[in-house]
């Protein structure tokens, strides 16, 4: 397995309306579903923030990653989708996990 739970990735995420484009997303899905089952769920993250769905959206920072992002970033929690791993074109970093469980909480919040 060669992507894991709080990674940060580049994938072909499917947009409402749009088809795909290429986003970097979360895998907020564990690594034992992903063994499995072999699909993995991911939470989109976008530099856009649109101020229609405000509400749903999770300020993303470099103090919250492994790595350093282009611009600023918000995870858009309404956003999640279940895709293969060979869907996957990268890893950029990984999400810290006390971060990581706060992105988890505002994911449930805004979907349930």
């Amino acid at each position: 397995m060669k992507y894991h739970q709080r990674d940060l990735v580049k994938i072909n995420f499917p947009i409402p309306g749009e088809g795909y484009k290429v986003h970097p997303a979360i895998i907020v899905s564990n690594d034992e579903l992903q063994m499995n089952e072999g699909f993995v769920y991911v939470v989109m993250v976008s530099s856009q923030d649109f101020e229609f769905s405000r509400q749903y959206a999770y300020p993303l920072t470099e103090e919250m990653l492994t790595c350093k992002l282009d611009k600023p970033s918000w995870v858009k929690c309404q956003l999640v989708a279940a895709d293969v791993e060979t869907s996957i074109l990268g890893r950029l970093g990984t999400v810290k996990e006390n971060y990581f469980n706060e992105i988890v909480d505002k994911i449930i919040e805004s979907i349930f």
